[in-house]
């Protein structure tokens, strides 16, 4: 027989439903509004806010909405503590430092844009529990729901995506190289890094300027600001880049390893597809790298070159690094050497082979670190092509 809950038990929960309906409060959002903001003012999480009004997306929020502010009719004042900005900080890595989010810190701020903060300046960042920031998270976290891949639909962010599923938007991003802040419709994202923990990367990397290049252009292809740029480099004015000039670029780079040579000889164009959707119900696992029929592909690194032919891929070249990673070109016009290889011999030809078969001839190119799944190579092909 099931115990009775004793009296003065039941009251408790009686006088705890009651307070919690006292400090819970409305409030309709104005233009212009976000949730972040909102949360700030009204001393709750982001995370809390989303709860209390079933919103899955902390993004997609709409001016006459009415939502409700859990604790806002007993909310203390505010804990918040003071931050100086260091070289390389970013609002988002602030953010994550210290357990809050961009929106949240740009409106306790005032920031009017969250891409320029100064090494020196003092930000307003919530107080933890022992007064001092918390390390941002260095494994992942499972996503809520145990899914392990999301493909993008319309009005999808980043943040909305971490959001839903529990995780960091650092994982999601270093999960899948992603860069520019940047996802597309159709696109399918993996929520949980190979290996189960996020891949930093390199802490710097470095960029020969070139013909017509931007720093905006250079932070955005590297996945950084330009700020965070200005300060690797000391420069004080972002529109003064010179061809020729090495820049150091915080944190460039995933997908395991080092530096490696382009695998196009002659140059390439390319973009950050991973993830796109492919017939069959396939999605992109690697870049395609366009140029001329014929051009030479080389080893990106010093290793073992093996020729197979497919009838998805056509003429195809694993190169068995040894750097212990093994790096796939495919749709081959033909073969180059084979066999033992150096970084920068030619093993294949731009071609059009495969089910590549009718259109642009490219290379379509994989990482796979340690000969397991692929990761996103755009961070690496960027940095040497």
């Amino acid at each position: 027989m099931r115990a009775h809950r004793p009296l003065f038990s039941t009251a408790a929960v009686v006088g705890l439903a009651c307070l919690a309906l006292v400090s819970t409060g409305p409030h309709t959002v104005r233009p212009g509004e976000t949730l972040g903001g909102i949360a700030a003012r009204n001393r709750v999480t982001v995370g809390a806010l989303a709860q209390a009004n079933a919103i899955s997306d902390p993004n997609r929020i709409y001016a006459g909405q009415r939502l409700t502010i859990p604790g806002s009719g007993a909310a203390p004042a505010a804990t918040t503590t003071g931050y100086t900005v260091r070289s390389g900080d970013t609002l988002g890595t602030v953010a994550q430092r210290h357990g809050s989010s961009v929106a949240a810190l740009v409106a306790l701020n005032g920031l009017p844009n969250p891409n320029l903060i100064r090494i020196g300046q003092v930000l307003k960042v919530p107080a933890t529990g022992g007064g001092a920031p918390t390390a941002p998270p260095t494994g992942s976290r499972p996503p809520a729901g145990g899914a392990s891949r999301h493909v993008v639909r319309s009005g999808d962010t980043i943040s909305g995506i971490a959001s839903r599923y529990g995780i960091s938007q650092a994982q999601l991003v270093g999960a899948n190289g992603l860069t520019g802040g940047r996802v597309y419709v159709g696109q399918q994202l993996r929520l949980v890094p190979v290996g189960g923990t996020v891949d930093p990367g390199p802490s710097s990397s470095s960029y020969t300027v070139r013909s017509g290049d931007t720093l905006s252009g250079i932070a955005q292809r590297f996945g950084t600001t330009v700020r965070a740029l200005q300060d690797a480099n000391g420069m004080s004015n972002p529109n003064a880049v010179v061809i020729g000039r090495s820049l150091r670029v915080p944190g460039g780079g995933t997908g395991g390893g080092g530096a490696i040579r382009c695998p196009i000889q002659g140059g390439t164009t390319f973009m950050n597809d991973w993830g796109f959707p492919r017939s069959g119900g396939r999605f992109h696992e690697g870049n395609d790298l366009f140029a001329p029929r014929g051009r030479s592909a080389v080893a990106t690194v010093t290793g073992t070159a093996v020729q197979t032919t497919g009838r998805l891929g056509g003429n195809q070249v694993k190169l068995l690094g040894d750097d212990g990673v093994s790096y796939y070109y495919t749709h081959l016009d033909r073969f180059g050497t084979g066999g033992r290889v150096s970084a920068g011999t030619v093993i294949g030809y731009v071609g059009s082979t495969g089910n590549a078969a009718g259109g642009p001839p490219h290379v379509h190119f994989e990482i796979h670190p340690g000969g397991g799944a692929a990761v996103n190579p755009f961070p690496r092909v960027s940095a040497a092509c």
